[in-house]
């Protein structure tokens, strides 16, 4: 790729705890960029935080209120029985939120977005996490006690009004998004983003970072990935082969 011009952005959108293993992550990627030859330099992106992550959050709701909707006219009938617990809540706190609601936000996160494109447009890529913690096992991430009977007065009881309480909400945002709140951002600017496999944790999981770059510069990212994907080895490793008993 050339000698690029990084940047790295290490904070949570949420304000929640990082991995250790995550910036083990980041700061591998940012060794591997230096020995490649591109500079790498730290940033702060203030406007990306938890009001930004909670006009994401209405937007999606509405999103998903309007696709049941299509759905339920696309086969006939209703499909709220038909979709997730977590699905229901969403697509019913969708319908609860004005369209001048959806609107306000949806102009916000285009502000945000604006902004972020403006003052990134110096770096050829933002490193940043993918995911906060190593990964996770298959149904790790099921709401459970507290959690779980939360969800289910939610939807049962139809008490998705609750929501509009912003301390509530917050706590539902910061369970549904603890795990990866970064994809998030590039979901909202469009801006273009690749999974670097740079790192391994010490229980032998591949844990990811992404470099995000200006739009329509898909080129840049694939070149820097496969010129990481070199440096690190990546390509040698192979996970271990278990015979079945």
């Amino acid at each position: 790729p050339g000698r690029l011009s990084l940047a790295v952005y290490r904070k949570s959108p949420l304000g929640l705890p990082i991995s250790a293993e995550t910036l083990e992550a980041l700061d591998t990627a940012v060794a591997l960029a230096r020995e490649g030859g591109h500079t790498v330099e730290e940033i702060d992106l203030p406007y990306i935080g938890r009001d930004f992550i909670a006009d994401f959050c209405k937007s999606v709701a509405s999103a998903v209120a309007g696709m049941m909707r299509a759905e339920a006219k696309r086969v006939g009938r209703p499909v709220t029985g038909e979709v997730e617990r977590a699905t229901r809540v969403l697509g019913r706190l969708g319908e609860m939120l004005s369209a001048g609601e959806v609107y306000d936000a949806v102009q916000r996160l285009n502000a945000t977005a604006r902004q972020m494109i403006e003052d990134t447009a110096r770096f050829d890529a933002v490193l940043m996490p993918i995911i906060a913690h190593p990964p996770l096992a298959c149904g790790a991430m099921d709401p459970k006690g507290a959690d779980e009977l939360v969800e289910n007065v939610l939807d049962k009881l139809h008490l998705t009004g609750l929501l509009r309480i912003k301390s509530f909400f917050g706590q539902l945002m910061d369970k549904s998004l603890w795990f990866t709140p970064w994809p998030a951002i590039h979901n909202v600017s469009g801006q273009p983003s690749i999974a670097l496999p740079v790192h391994v944790t010490a229980g032998g999981l591949p844990l990811g970072i992404q470099a995000a770059g200006r739009p329509g510069d898909e080129e840049t990212l694939l070149s820097l990935a496969a010129q990481m994907e070199k440096i690190s080895g990546w390509l040698k490793r192979r996970a271990p082969l278990k015979v079945p008993g």
